[in-house]
């Protein structure tokens, strides 16, 4: 089964705080996962904006051209405004 966003911060958050102890990064993942899987993580009921922030599904390339199309036609609306007397 996947992990929440929420199971994800949580883990992310564990791993950095067992860096700052001074764990090497392979150890402190380890770490992390194991008490995750025991249950022994705090699991938050949202995530913070900053982790959504930083882990924002990044859009569709169909997404991104809808967009674009839509900031075109605004733009040409705009110049047949100005053009009119």
């Amino acid at each position: 089964m996947a992990r929440t966003p929420q199971e994800n911060e949580a883990i992310s958050d564990k791993v950095d705080l067992l860096l700052s102890e001074g764990y090497a990064l392979d150890q402190a993942t380890a770490i992390a996962f194991d008490m995750f899987r025991r249950g022994k993580l705090k699991i938050p009921k949202t995530t913070s904006k900053e982790y959504q922030i930083t882990h924002k599904k990044p859009k569709s390339f169909i997404q991104q051209l809808a967009e674009a199309a839509a900031i075109l036609k605004i733009g040409q609306y705009l110049m047949n405004e100005n053009k009119k007397p």
